[in-house]
């Protein structure tokens, strides 16, 4: 479905009922990658999830993280939804912070999956801005090849091709413009290390054992530092674990939602 937010036009998908929960997806994918998530899920959530500007079916716009945190939040204005659990996977996570910083009256909740507190280090902002460069001279399908041996885990590498496939399908779908776009907003995106103590509402962290983007001895050091937080290690999943591991995800996920207050 699409829907005009702002400067552009957003492709999102929204169930029927239960806790309203909103996820944001990876770079360099799209809301195809909650699909199992989407039935899963079904009798105790309500998943919003929506392509970034410029991936899946949405018209290109800004794509900073605060534009995306902006764009749940006039999305939940749209469906007349007050409160939600927001949430999202690795750059999901980054918008999904955002959220935080910048809507907490709308959270009920807050899922943080395989994302990090820190910003970027210049040395890292330096390898996406080349990266970013290679998106827009190679395509999509460059950054695909590179990027694939880290996104997912060992065991998924080894024991799980479709998913290795199904997620290098996702990736290349994009294009090399919007890549880049999303390089440079990674990059750009804002330290929260000083939000996580003033973090009020429950929430949820979630680690792949096998991620060496957001390891899971780094992500339970900052989850410490959220007063209602809980932290769960997903053994066998790497950076994408609702996709290499989705029933430990959705478990972890439904487990949640459980607790969250009447």
């Amino acid at each position: 479905m699409l829907i005009s937010l702002g400067k552009s036009r957003i492709s999102y998908e929204a169930g029927p009922r239960g806790v309203p929960l909103v996820l944001m997806h990876a770079f360099p994918l799209h809301q195809g990658m909650f699909d199992e998530q989407r039935a899963a899920l079904a009798s105790v959530a309500r998943l919003i999830t929506f392509d970034v500007p410029g991936a899946g079916e949405s018209e290109p716009g800004p794509v900073e993280m605060d534009d995306l945190a902006g764009i749940a939040a006039r999305l939940l204005d749209a469906l007349r939804i007050e409160q939600a659990v927001v949430g999202g996977v690795s750059m999901g996570g980054y918008a999904a912070f955002s959220f935080a910083r910048r809507h907490s009256d709308r959270l009920r909740g807050l899922i943080l999956a395989n994302t990090r507190a820190v910003a970027d280090t210049e040395d890292a902002k330096k390898t996406r801005r080349e990266m970013a460069s290679v998106a827009r001279e190679q395509g999509a399908a460059e950054i695909a090849n590179r990027m694939l041996p880290r996104l997912l885990g060992e065991t998924t590498h080894s024991e799980r091709p479709a998913v290795v496939e199904r997620v290098r399908q996702i990736a290349e779908s994009v294009s090399g413009e919007t890549v880049a776009r999303l390089l440079e907003a990674l990059a750009n995106r804002a330290d929260s290390t000083d939000l996580l103590p003033k973090i009020s509402v429950p929430t949820l962290v979630i680690a792949g054992g096998q991620d060496p983007i957001a390891p899971p001895t780094e992500a339970g050091e900052w989850a410490r530092r959220i007063p209602s937080a809980r932290f769960v290690s997903i053994a066998g999943a790497g950076h994408l674990p609702n996709l290499e591991t989705p029933e430990a995800f959705n478990m972890a996920v439904r487990e949640f939602l459980a607790t969250l207050p009447k």
